[in-house]
């Protein structure tokens, strides 16, 4: 009965620690995005502004 119920924490604990990768994984991606965005629209105002 020890074993089940260290294999089932176990199994959470996989669960939990998979769910904050991916998690802070999708909010780098998130933030690179926005950055990249960011910078594009800074450079193409900065093009623009040229004569």
């Amino acid at each position: 009965m020890i074993h089940l119920t260290l294999i089932i924490v176990d199994f959470l604990t996989g669960l939990l620690a998979a769910g904050a990768w991916a998690l802070a994984s999708a909010g780098g991606v998130i933030a690179m995005l926005v950055g990249g965005g960011f910078a594009g629209f800074t450079l193409f105002r900065r093009w623009r502004r040229k004569p």
